[in-house]
């Protein structure tokens, strides 16, 4: 029989063979991407600037791979109904204060899914960028940073105890952006700022040093802002080619000019209203805590942040003028950004920034306008690539809010979901750890106080020798476990406060390096050094105390914060003066208290310090 020659050959049917294997390995494949789509559909889209009533988002590989009425919903798509719902770019928070990754994982937990630090540690700045450039930091809000700020010797934000440079002439400031541009800061900050408005005085820049800073950033490519804190010191920022304001002014000025001076340079400003408010006296972001949206989310020793006040104050009156200039300025078209200067008192990271959309709409933005102030206006101001808004081709940076946030703002509380890069937010784990922390704050408060300690008093130094009537006593501390080279004794002297036989007298130096200087003593009112003590049933720490005129400080290291201390600032004299200060004015939890610092602290240079009658009342 002769062979049919409309059989094909052999080879010609391996060929086809491996090529029908190779499709099925492409369907699979192709099957495999669809299933790591998410689609969420039939939602309200607030985009960055407009709403879109109905629609849908994909997200894939991490990136919006589609936004609009009309999408298509791939097969094998994970399918998220939201109708009801509003799905908005993740917030941006365009002013905080960077110390740690948590804060950046805290802010990811409310949906504020990017930072605009305006001052930091450089290398913490640098490390952060790394994780990020690495793909490994999409548990924590993204990040771009001033890094170091630039002010005049013991000016404004020498306080932290971070070493850094100084300018003192306009001449130094080219060197100080270009050594800025190769730490890899994202834009440049300047400080203007006497403090006169707090009742206090420090060393601020000049308007030439400030002019030229300006124009260096603009020679190299970036962006400067101002914290100015008179209305004159932003409109002399403005003048001089500012790009934004990192605040409105603290003082009670007005010129009804404002609004218009600001659109004329095309700068921008960042209200801050959250630490205005604070500033002013005005101690009422606690409210935040009786929100049943945000509670399950505070630990408690966030809920003592909220709390938190300076130990100065303007008034309320500067707060209103603050309010009435956001007015000039949306009646002018000046781009308005949210930004809440976390962790100031009063604030917290994350949770503020929707407090703060709730005062700028109280101030006098529409909610649409205050939802852009936070996502697309402080984007695109601050040149974030890829982020801000709802786009094709964008980071799938999302939050998805029960409720419409364009009508009633508190909605953008009512979190349903959070993407970071396309990575739904792990909410729960947070939650839980939340939940674990309180039960353990719970047990605490029931813990007794310590033996002894039924007075209050702690030390008289009527003695022979330095101790304390409970706890673990006395012990010299430095900010040397943190990296710092700051130096502290201290000895019993006579002649001690209101007639006493005894005092305890502290000498050292405060050396810049750390990121927080201390050097003084330490009590601890636990069985043993740093171990928690329940001592709320007083309520504050009070001593007499002499010495030089430079500032010193209290600190208090409680087991919710960690080894991250609160802190008052005070003023000795060369007569001995009592001082008291209550636990609530730290923001700390009284029953957990770990160690109490008195010395110097974010002051260079030598001090002497003598202390007496140290007591809890």
């Amino acid at each position: 029989m002769k062979a049919r020659k409309d059989i094909l050959p052999r080879p010609f049917l391996n060929l086809l063979f491996a090529l029908l294997l190779m499709a099925v390995a492409w369907v699979n494949l192709d099957a495999q991407k669809t299933s790591n789509v998410t689609a969420i559909k039939n939602v309200r889209i607030f985009d960055g600037a407009k709403i879109i009533p109905a629609g849908t988002v994909l997200i894939s590989g991490g990136k919006i791979a589609a936004c609009g009425a009309n999408v298509v919903i791939p097969a094998g798509a994970e399918v998220i109904e939201a109708a009801g719902k509003t799905l908005l770019p993740g917030l941006i928070d365009a002013h905080v204060h960077v110390w740690s990754l948590d804060q950046l994982r805290q802010a990811l937990v409310f949906g504020v899914t990017t930072v605009v630090d305006m001052f930091m540690d450089a290398k913490t700045m640098k490390d952060i960028k790394t994780t990020q450039a690495e793909g490994k930091a999409r548990d924590m809000a993204y990040l771009i940073s001033a890094g170091t700020l630039a002010t005049a010797p013991g000016g404004h934000g020498t306080q932290m105890g971070l070493a850094i440079p100084t300018l003192t002439g306009p001449a130094q400031a080219a060197g100080f952006v270009e050594a800025r541009v190769a730490d890899g800061s994202d834009f440049i900050k300047i400080i203007q700022d006497d403090w006169t408005i707090y009742g206090l005085l420090r060393p601020t820049l000049s308007n030439e040093i400030v002019a030229a800073l300006i124009g260096a950033a603009h020679k190299k490519g970036k962006i400067a802002v101002i914290h100015a804190a008179s209305l004159k010191n932003c409109e002399d920022a403005l003048n001089a080619g500012v790009d934004g304001l990192a605040h409105l002014f603290f003082d009670n000025a007005s010129d009804p000019g404002f609004g218009k001076l600001v659109s004329s340079k095309k700068a921008f400003v960042i209200p801050t209203f959250s630490v205005l408010r604070t500033l002013a006296g005005m101690y009422d972001a606690g409210s935040m805590a009786q929100d049943a949206d945000l509670v399950p989310y505070l630990k408690p020793n966030d809920v003592q942040s909220l709390k938190g006040s300076y130990s100065f104050k303007t008034s309320e009156a500067n707060y209103a003028a603050a309010e009435k200039a956001l007015r000039l300025l949306k009646d002018a078209g000046v781009t308005i950004i949210a930004g809440t200067d976390s962790p100031n008192p009063g604030t917290l990271f994350g949770a503020s920034l929707h407090r703060e959309l709730v005062l700028m709409t109280k101030a006098g933005l529409t909610p649409i306008e205050a939802l852009t102030a936070a996502t697309s206006a402080a984007a695109d101001r601050f040149e974030i690539q890829g982020r801000g808004h709802i786009k094709e081709g964008y980071a799938a940076d999302l939050l998805l809010v029960n409720g419409d946030p364009s009508v009633d703002i508190t909605a953008t509380r009512k979190i349903e979901g959070i993407w970071k890069e396309g990575i739904r937010v792990n909410r729960e784990a947070w939650r839980e750890e939340v939940a674990g922390v309180k039960a353990k704050v719970e047990r605490m408060k029931q813990a007794p106080a310590p033996e002894y300690s039924e007075s209050g008093w702690i030390s008289d130094f009527e003695g022979d020798k330095i101790a304390s009537n409970f706890g673990a006593g006395w012990m010299g501390s430095t900010d040397a476990f943190a990296g710092g080279k700051s130096k502290a004794q201290f000895e019993r002297v006579s002649d001690g406060a209101e007639g006493s036989k005894g005092a305890m007298q502290i000498t050292g130096e405060i050396i810049p390096g750390a990121a927080i200087t201390w050097a003084g003593v330490l009590f601890s009112p636990g069985k043993t050094t740093m171990a928690p003590a329940n001592i709320s049933f007083k309520k504050a720490i009070s001593f007499w105390a002499k010495g030089e005129g430079k500032t010193f400080a209290v600190m208090i290291f409680s087991q919710g914060m960690g080894f991250v201390p609160a802190a008052k600032t005070f003023t000795v004299g060369p007569e001995w003066k009592e001082y008291t200060f209550s636990f609530e004015e730290f923001g700390v939890l009284s029953f957990e208290i770990m160690g109490i610092f008195i010395g110097a602290s974010n002051d260079p240079g030598k001090f002497a310090l003598t202390i007496d009658n140290v007591r809890l009342k």
